[in-house]
């Protein structure tokens, strides 16, 4: 089988994201498996130039029809002109080497044009409906007001459409009231590399605590801070290692507040040398952090499912995690991990502490994190499903005589 899959960036290497994440170890095991993958992105970058990696190209010819396009039908935005550059990108491909299925996420409801331009059977994976992950200001946009409208256009015509939590994918069907011929759960597959290292209790550091994820307020990056500052009064000692870029969030009165002058007003004078922003690191030093701090601190206030989470619980580290979006069908509180209210700095207080009163329990709930990514996750088992999901789009799309 060919496969097409679209992924916002490539290599993981060089990006952090979760589609970028997903796409990677999916490819990895259908191509283990004998089946030909074809990425396609916006952007691509770093040591991976296989053919098998297309970044569609806006030619002279692009521009100027795109023009014409604009002056004819105001209304076509970017989003309208690129899908048509994805799309003449997998015919390309298609032409000398023929695409049997393409799966693609949601976002800005490409997923349809991708459909209706190439003949393709397609099925869409939901990863962050826009509706779901904007939060704050950005979700009062009008920006994200026509991205939410596409997307639920988009999805209206998509008759296979999965996730990787029960909660992502039963709250969008019913907040577009959508009936797809196809509807399921099907897990974000993971492996990490044999050299990976474990989190161990007497190797790690008990007065270190870890987050990664943006400097922003869908991330949680305020609701952690805060959290570490009122735990900082009892337990001066504390650390917290802060990995990821900083992406700020604008207040109500139009201000931008970033991570500099928040922190500098949050933890003044030497409380500032017990948080340390490390900025984006590459993902082997990330795994180093994770075994080198008593827990990984997962504070989003929206996640589908997320892999800075299934990463943390593949290295066995104990976690303490929002208890938004697809998160409890991750971690059992108590068992895999602790769940802390989303939003509520006191509750992930709180949840910290006691991970920190408790190292036996913690390591206990990090080995039992461990078990269940590497069972629940597997790439072998997630890959089967996901082939069983392309030959049915494809066997429904024959039969629908190339219309999905």
């Amino acid at each position: 089988m060919h496969i097409a899959l679209w992924s916002p960036a490539w290599p993981l290497e060089k990006f952090q994201n979760g589609i970028i994440t997903y796409a990677h170890w999916l490819k990895l095991e259908l191509e283990r498996q004998g089946h030909r993958v074809s990425i396609f992105t916006a952007h691509a970058a770093g040591p991976d130039t296989s053919p098998a990696v297309h970044v569609p190209q806006r030619t002279l010819r692009d521009r100027i029809r795109d023009r014409f396009a604009r002056l004819r039908n105001p209304g076509l935005s970017f989003f309208d002109t690129y899908a048509a550059l994805i799309a003449a990108s997998i015919l390309k491909v298609h032409r000398r080497d023929p695409i049997d299925v393409i799966e693609m996420e949601e976002s800005f409801g490409w997923c349809a044009d991708i459909q209706r331009l190439t003949g393709i059977p397609t099925v869409v994976k939901l990863h962050g409906p826009a509706f779901l992950s904007f939060v704050g200001d950005e979700l009062d946009s009008a920006a994200a007001r026509d991205r939410i409208r596409r997307e639920g256009e988009a999805l209206a015509q998509s008759a296979f459409i999965v996730s990787p939590s029960r909660d992502t994918l039963d709250r969008t069907l019913e907040y577009y009231a959508l009936k797809p011929l196809h509807s399921g759960v099907i897990f974000n597959p993971l492996s990490m590399g044999a050299d990976t290292p474990g989190w161990k209790l007497p190797a790690c550091s008990q007065e270190t605590i870890l987050f990664v994820g943006r400097f922003d307020q869908r991330k949680g990056a305020d609701v952690v801070l805060q959290a570490f500052r009122s735990l900082l009064d009892e337990r001066p000692h504390l650390k917290l290692v802060f990995v990821g870029p900083d992406s700020g969030w604008k207040n109500q009165d139009g201000t931008q507040v970033l991570q500099a002058s928040y922190a500098a007003e949050l933890f003044p004078g030497p409380l500032q040398s017990q948080v340390q922003f490390k900025g984006r690191m590459p993902n082997h030093e990330i795994t180093r952090l994770r075994t080198e701090a008593m827990t990984t601190v997962v504070a989003s206030r929206w996640e589908n499912q997320s892999y800075a989470l299934l990463e943390a619980m593949y290295q066995g580290c104990p976690v303490v995690c929002t208890d938004a979006g697809g998160c409890p069908e991750s971690i059992t509180h108590g068992a895999t991990g602790l769940l802390a209210q989303s939003g509520d700095p006191a509750d992930f207080a709180a949840k910290i502490r006691s991970v920190l009163d408790n190292p036996a329990r913690a390591e206990a709930m990090g080995q039992a994190a461990r078990e269940y990514a590497t069972t629940q996750h597997s790439v072998t088992t997630i890959a089967a499903q996901a082939l069983e999901l392309y030959s049915q789009a494809i066997d429904h799309h024959r039969r629908a005589g190339g219309r999905q």
